[in-house]
């Protein structure tokens, strides 16, 4: 009985590695990702409590100097936000695009195995009909030297 030899394993090993290598590269991306939308929520978070502590001030009613102070830190940390909202929007097309990737890795993988299976099945097939034509063979040359026999004997 022949072996099964998968002629083109040597492509589907690659494919394997391009698509763990991609799944690699999403979770990367997907961490990033959720790193992003964490400085991103303490910032929004800071811009909060700044402003809370921008009324209490207010209300003390003190010197204008800690009130412009207040007014400075805040908007700093408006612009903080927004530059963490801009690198949650740029990392969420990181996703995007590494999840694409990866789904093409996965299809051109999944093909490749798709083809291995079909000639895993061609060669089992062809080894049962080789089988099943020996065994006729068999069968065969057994009736006919029991027909020789008996045939002998009726002589």
């Amino acid at each position: 009985m022949a072996m099964f030899r998968f002629r083109a394993q040597a492509a589907l090993d690659l494919r394997r590695r391009e698509y763990d290598l991609a799944q690699r590269e999403l979770a990367e991306t997907q961490r990033d990702l959720h790193l992003a939308r964490t400085r991103w929520q303490q910032a929004s978070a800071d811009v909060d409590t700044a402003q809370q502590a921008a009324v209490t001030a207010q209300s003390s009613q003190g010197t204008v100097t800690p009130l412009d102070w207040y007014r400075f830190w805040i908007v700093r940390l408006v612009h903080e936000r927004q530059a963490h909202a801009l690198s949650v929007t740029a990392r969420e097309q990181r996703v995007s695009d590494a999840a694409a990737a990866c789904q093409r890795a996965h299809q051109r993988c999944e093909a490749l195995e798709r083809f291995r299976e079909k000639a895993r099945r061609a060669h089992d097939a062809a080894e049962s009909a080789t089988e099943r034509k020996l065994i006729d063979e068999l069968a065969s040359r057994r009736y006919a030297a029991a027909r020789a026999v008996r045939g002998e004997e009726a002589l």
